[in-house]
């Protein structure tokens, strides 16, 4: 048995029929969803001279997860690496059409914004929120502090008797597309 073919045992037998083993690839991507295909993106870019293949179970995308899942995009998080790359990948998102181009054709991810709410409701909640929004604001992520009136108004279906503080990541005037 060679080398090969006994690499290609691991993979499940359905998925052996998309690989090819008469040609040699420097690099093989074990799964064709966001981050296994921006891992291929990225390490072309990087890297133009290497043969990247990319095994998908599903090549059609018409059953895979992350093109049936509502998804979610936010950079509500508490470590700045976190929020870097988040805001990374708003903008790649956001530049699919022109980044992922092939000629003139555009490739339409269907990228949807529609924002992010957390909320506190207790004054140390409400605490490690400010803190964590000056870091988010301070790396460039669009997020507003709400406070109780604010989320009342801004969003009228929320029972906010108990709620301290929000925060809202994505533009405030896409609200009622949502």
């Amino acid at each position: 048995m060679s080398f090969a073919t006994r690499k290609l045992s691991i993979l499940p037998q359905n998925a052996r029929r998309f690989v090819s083993t008469s040609s040699i690839n420097t690099t093989l991507i074990v799964g064709g969803g966001p981050i296994g295909l921006s891992t291929a993106y990225h390490l072309a870019l990087s890297s133009p001279n290497t043969h990247i293949t990319v095994l998908e179970r599903d090549p059609t995308y018409t059953r895979a997860s992350a093109t049936l899942s509502a998804g979610g995009l936010r950079q509500q998080f508490s470590l700045k690496e976190n929020v870097q790359m988040s805001i990374y990948g708003r903008d790649f998102l956001r530049s699919t059409n022109s980044l992922l181009r092939v000629d003139d054709e555009e490739v339409n991810v269907q990228f949807q914004e529609k924002g992010y709410l957390f909320l506190a409701s207790s004054e140390e909640g409400a605490t490690i929120m400010r803190k964590n929004n000056e870091l988010q604001t301070g790396e460039g992520a669009d997020i507003k502090l709400l406070n109780r009136d604010e989320l009342a108004k801004t969003f009228p279906w929320l029972n906010s008797d108990d709620i301290i503080l929000g925060s809202y990541g994505g533009e405030l005037s896409k609200i009622g597309q949502l």
